[in-house]
Parts: structure tokens; sequence; C-alpha cells
């Protein structure tokens, strides 16, 4: 570690004599009535900085380097446009016209490692942006997130639910924040995302492997939680955001502010408060103990300069998650509104510190992201006192790039990654499931980046090595009776997992109508300690787990296909995939009962999941004021050996929405009504003792617009999901098995204050 901040240092220093001050300027104007626009955000994610166009539609931004720069054009009833500048080429002001429209179709993405237009990635990348999770919001942010096509979430509730991409969940899916590894022991099935929106400006998704970038856990995707924008240089500003929702009375107040000095000093500070009673499914059934509680503080400070730009940043999370008891649903509902815990339940804390610091050398550009992870995750089911399951983990992680650019139209990326997660149980706990465990991940990497003209091309190579050592030597565990696999005599294991991953993919446009998009792409993932040295109740879940310590690494390799055709009035795009995986580990109840609890043990053989998701856009030209989309999505998991079904598969999804922009009325501006629907399908397909589930519709809608006080425009948004008010199962729901519905009808009112 000493080594790579010398050489982190060094490049510094070195940026510091190459700096340059290259300047941009421009204008943005209507495309049809070639009006200026004012008010337009032009924003440069590689610098997380933009301005706004003045009200002669014109803009500059200072400070830039001796390399091709990606901005973003943005406002409200226009389609966003990507353009690419060499500010030492840009004599002239650049001149971007914009066009009406109620969708957007492109929009830059960074969670590709190169910084481009999501349209031109050759990886599958989609893009929420806070705005629209602040429309549609949910309990959970990652229930937010699955109206992506291609996105579901396994849940125990609406506090805790997990991402599943294209049907791959668990340890496949590795979540990115503040630019560093989020790792909050996500092998737990009733173990949540862990993440808020707290200050977050968007969230990318990657579906498919992302291994060659992100290391082992990518393997099925990425969830990289995007922090918002810098202030402009000069300025201090913030918003007070509250929420309420009907069917839980769950309550969330969020505040945040930030500023940025005149001298490159950057700054900011969010805090939120959120509190859930018990919900009511659509039968007017109360789900005892399905509150929850979450504190959330994060805070950051920067330094922008001509040589590039360093950031610190620091986040607190508190969650005390209710765990729904199948035997005692009635009993745990207490009386409508109780928010205060009680057994079963989660109590979840994480301390996250992460730097990125980037460097440019001339051309080139040089990347270090260091983070420090802590999460206690704690499980009470005996009393309020007493821990039964308490886990501390410490994740130490690093990821070292360098950006070298060959010529004008190639670049490279070469860097080392690599991470230090320790796990100790506590030594009071009433319970062990896994025994103390040591993760050493240490990998290389190169890839190389192809633009020119209609051609998109990216392709590399990684080699990644993992030492697992694990530890139940201590007093406790041998109270407790705790056996590793082998019965070994020191009471301690070693396993290593190696490997070579590739990616090759391309893009194609050869018009602003037609894209293509072809990616084969390797992902792998080492077996989690559960899957590997589980050997013990589980606490919350009524289940008794039995891992396999002599399990093989996980080998996939992914082929995905995209079109794309965008027309007069209408967007029409299809994506579809295949994955083969070898080794694919997967959790199932073998029928067998150990101490009055069903045993689940985790089983490995290869496996296949292919599918796709199609999509339709429609803006009619001739009536501006309305457009709509439909897509639809599928997924089919498979054993190889058999084509017996596998588990935790999403059912086919159909979902559907209409706008109607209005025009302002009065104090009231930029008003809207969405209405949408998700037609969820029978899911026969199930896997050995898993039951099938019967297919369901929910009706969503959402109202909003933003109010003109004084100088301020307050942003205030209405929506209503399952309204309704169906009783329903969700497949990947963990109380499906017990007959748990889902939940009813809920309204959510949002206020966003700006100041």
């Amino acid at each position: 570690m000493r080594l790579l901040f010398v050489i982190a240092l060094t490049l510094i220093s070195v940026g510091v004599l190459a700096a340059q001050d290259l300047t941009i300027t421009g204008r943005v104007l209507d495309k049809n009535t070639n009006s200026p626009l004012p008010g337009v955000s032009v924003f440069v994610p590689e610098l997380n900085r933009g301005v706004v166009t003045d009200l002669e539609g014109n803009f500059k931004i200072t400070s830039l380097p001796t390399k091709n720069i990606t901005f973003q054009i943005s406002f409200i009833g226009y389609a966003t446009q990507v353009q690419t500048v060499r500010p030492n080429n840009a004599g002239k002001a650049v001149v971007i016209q914009l066009e009406e429209s109620m969708t957007n179709i492109d929009e830059v993405v960074i969670s590709g490692a190169y910084i481009m237009s999501k349209e031109s990635s050759p990886i599958s990348i989609e893009k929420v942006d806070i705005t629209d999770i602040l429309k549609m919001p949910s309990p959970s942010l990652m229930t937010a997130l699955t109206r992506t096509p291609g996105v579901n979430e396994i849940s125990l509730g609406p506090g805790i639910s997990k991402p599943v991409i294209r049907g791959l969940s668990f340890s496949r899916v590795l979540s990115v924040y503040q630019g560093g590894r989020f790792e909050n022991q996500q092998w737990g099935a009733d173990h949540g995302l862990g993440l808020a929106e707290t200050g977050i400006g968007n969230v990318e998704l990657i579906k498919g492997p992302a291994s060659l970038i992100y290391g082992s856990g990518a393997m099925a995707g990425v969830v990289n939680l995007i922090e918002e924008k810098d202030a402009a240089k000069g300025d201090v500003d913030g918003y007070v955001n509250l929420r309420g929702y009907s069917n839980n009375l769950g309550l969330r107040s969020e505040v945040g502010v930030k500023g940025a000095a005149e001298n490159g000093f950057v700054w900011s500070l969010n805090g939120a408060l959120e509190s859930h009673a018990d919900y009511i499914d659509g039968d007017g059934r109360t789900m005892g103990n399905t509150r929850f509680n979450t504190q959330n503080l994060k805070g950051g400070v920067g330094l922008q300069k001509k040589w590039g730009d360093t950031r610190l940043r620091y986040t607190y999370m508190k969650q005390k998650l209710g765990i729904l008891d199948e035997d005692a649903i009635d009993e745990l509902a207490t009386y409508r509104g109780d928010r205060k815990t009680q057994v079963p339940f989660q109590n979840v804390t994480d301390h996250f510190i992460s730097s990125e610091t980037n460097v440019f050398l001339g051309e080139d550009k040089f990347k270090a992201t260091f983070g420090l992870h802590k999460n206690l995750r704690e499980e009470l089911e005996s009393g309020p006192e007493s821990v039964d399951l308490g886990l501390n983990q410490t994740n130490i992680m690093y990821d070292l790039k360098y950006y070298k650019s060959l010529n004008p139209h190639l670049e490279a990326i070469f860097g080392v990654q690599g991470f230090v997660l320790n796990t100790i149980n506590y030594d009071d706990a009433l319970e062990f499931l896994i025994p103390d465990a040591r993760k050493d991940d240490r990998s290389v990497y190169g890839l190389l980046n192809y633009n020119k003209d209609k051609w998109v091309i990216q392709g590399g190579l990684r080699y990644d090595y993992r030492k697992v050592n694990v530890d139940a030597s201590a007093p406790h565990f041998i109270d407790f009776g705790f056996i590793l696999p082998g019965e070994p005599e020191d009471r301690k294991l070693e396993r290593t997992f190696d490997g070579v991953t590739t990616s090759g993919g391309a893009t194609f446009r050869p018009d602003n109508k037609w894209r293509f998009r072809l990616n084969i792409a390797q992902g792998f993932r080492a077996p989690d300690l559960a899957e590997l040295f589980s050997n013990g109740v589980h606490p919350g879940t009524r289940r008794f787990e039995k891992g396999n310590a002599s399990f093989e690494r996980e080998q996939n390799i992914q082929t995905d296909f995209g079109i794309r055709y965008s027309g007069k009035g209408f967007a029409l795009s299809g994506e579809v995939f295949y994955n083969n995986i070898n080794n694919y580990i997967f959790f199932a109840p073998t029928g067998e009962v150990q101490q009055d609890l069903d045993i689940w043990s985790f089983e490995q053989a290869d496996a296949r999941l292919y599918g796709g998701e199609i999509e339709l856009d429609i803006q009619p030209t001739s009536v501006k004021w309305i457009s709509g989309s439909t897509s639809y999505a599928m997924v089919i998991g498979q054993r190889t050996s058999d084509l017996s079904y596998l588990p935790y598969i999403p059912a086919f999804r159909w979902n559907q929405n209409v706008d109607f922009r209005m025009n302002s009325i009065g104090i009231l501006q930029n008003p809207y009504i969405s209405v949408l629907g998700s037609l969820v399908f029978d899911q026969e397909r199930a896997a050995p003792l898993e039951e099938a589930t019967p297919g369901y519709f929910l009706l969503g809608m959402n109202i909003g617009g933003n109010l003109k006080m004084g100088n301020n425009t307050v942003d205030v948004y209405v929506s209503g999901t399952n309204l309704l008010n169906r009783a329903y199962l969700d497949h990947l729901s963990l109380f499906r098995p017990f007959e748990v519905n889902q939940m009813g009808r809920n309204i959510a009112l949002n206020v966003r204050i700006p100041f």
C-alpha cells in the first residue's frame, strides 16, 4: 500500500507541472426556432462540474485538460445531447441545437471505465436520474430502480431488498459507492442493498459481466451510485426534501448543502432520516414487524485545480430493519403507526471513507481510488439485549488506473486493483453461521478503447488472484460446536482462486437513426463465505444453512446483441443475451429438517440464462405534449444438465407508461401527469421445491410540477403505486413461501425545496 501512495503522489506532482488552462465556449439554441436557450445545464462528468447558459444561451467552461472532453447538455422538455470536444482545437465557439422531446435516449455514462455516450457504449448501461426517483419514490432505493427493464429485486419487506440483474443476484451484483467497492455482506438473502438516495445525482446499472473493470462480484453487473454534481464556482446552494407514504405511514426528510470557492475548494454535506411503520397488503392485513428506521449522514471535501482534482468523502448509515416472523405476523403488528423496534430485527451500521484523485498528464490521466469500509451487522431475535448473529467486517480497497492516449482515437487503460476484507464474529454472539475470515484480492488489467466516426470498439484482459483464510479456533466457536468442512485439527482452512477474464465489444452507428451493439464478456466470481463455510442457523430466516468448501469459482461468458432504430417520433430498441455459467452456485431447500428448522444448502452445477428486453419510446411530432414508452423483459434460467429451472428467477414483465406535459398555469410551471402499468406474467418455470407464482397487474400514476414562489422554485410530486390495491405475491420475495403479500396501495408526496 505504501508503494501505491508513493506512485500516486509522484504522478500528482508531475501533473501539477503539466497542468493546462484551456477553455470551451459555446451557445445553445432551439433547433426549430434558432432562438437562444437560457438556463440549459452544460455538465462535464469527468470533472463533475458544469455551468448554466446565460440569457443569450452562451456558456464558458474553463480549466480544462489537453484531451477529448465529453459533456452533456440537458434542458427540461428537450432531448439530452452528448458532445465530445478537444479543447486545444476549439478555437471558435461550439454551437449546440436542442430538439424538443419528452423522452431522452442518450446520456453520458461513466460506469464503463470510459466516459462516453450511453448509446455509443458497447456495454449495456441504463441510467436512472435522481429526478426520476423523486417523481416515483419507493421506501427502498432498490425498489425504485426495478422499473428499469431487466432489473428486479429480491426482498424481505420494503426495507430490505437486493438487486437482480437479468436473473442473477446475491454476490454476483457489485455495488459501487463514491467510486469504491461497497461490501455489505451481500451473500445473505436477507441482506439488502444497504444504500440510500441521499446526495446522489443518478444511478447507473451495468447489465452484463463487468468483471474486467470491477473484479469479482461484477459477474452479473453493477449498481453504481453517482454523486451529485459540484456547485458552480463561487456558489453555495442546497435543498430540503420532504416525503411521506400513505401505506406504512413512512416519513423521510433530507437536507443537503454544497459549495465551491473560486480557488477550487469544494464541499458538501447531506443528512437524511427515515422512519416507516408496518405495511398493509392489498387485503388490508397489516404485516407485523416490517417497520424500519434509517439514519444517513455524508460529507465531502475536495479540490479542483488545473492539474486535476481530488476528493475525500465519508458516509455514515444506520439501519434498524424489522424482520417479519411468518408465525407471528398478527402478534407483531401492534398498532397502526408504531415505529418502535422489536425483535426479530437487523441492526446494521456502515462507515465508508473514500478518496478519488484525478491527475491530467497532458493527453493522459491517472486516477487513484482508495476506500475503507466498516460494516457492522447484528441480527437479534432472542431479545433486544442479546445479539444472535454479529459480524464485524472491514474492507480496505484500492484501484489505480492510468489512461494512456495512443492517438486521438485510441486510448488504453492499465490498472491494478484489489482489497483486503476481514470478517470477524462477535465473541458474545449466541450463534455462528460462518467462521472468521480474511479475503485478499489482487488483480492487474488492461483495456483498449477505439472511438472514431461511426465505430466504438473496446476490449481488454484481466488477471485476478484471491486467497481466503478462515479460522474457527476461537473458544466461542469451539463452545458453540461450529465445525469446518473436513474437520481440520487446527480448525483453519485456506482456499485460493485465480483466473483470466477477457471482454470485447463494438458499437456501430452508421447514421443518427441506427445503432448496433455487440458485446462478448467473461465474468467470474469466487464463492463467498456463506457458500463455502456456512454451517448453522441464520437468525431471522428460520433456516439451517450449509455450505460446501470444495466449490470452484463461477465462470461465465455472456453474449449481448442490441439494435436501436430512431425514427421520426419514435425509437425502437431490442437487446438479447445468452449467459453460459460454469459452476453456478445456488441456494435451495433440501426438504430436510434440523433443530426444527428447514435445511437449505448450497449446490453447484453448470447453468444457462437467456432472454432480453425490447423497448419502444413514442414522441408524436404533431402532439409534442404527449409521449409514452413500453418495454418487455424476460429471462429464463436452467441447469445445463437436465434443463430444470433455477431458483429466484424473475417472471416476464411488461411495463407501460404514458406522459402528458401541460402548459404552465400561474405559479405552477412544467406540470405533467404520468400513468404507469406493469403486467407481471405467471412464473411457472419454478425450480425443484419452489412453487409457481401467479401473475398480476399493477397500476401507478404520478403528478407533479414546479411551484414558483418568489425567486425560488419548489418541486412537488404526488405518486401512487398499486392503485388498484391488488393482493399479490412477488416470485422473488422471501415472504412468498409463507403466502405473505406485497404492499397494497401506496400514495407518496414528495416536496423538494432548493435554496
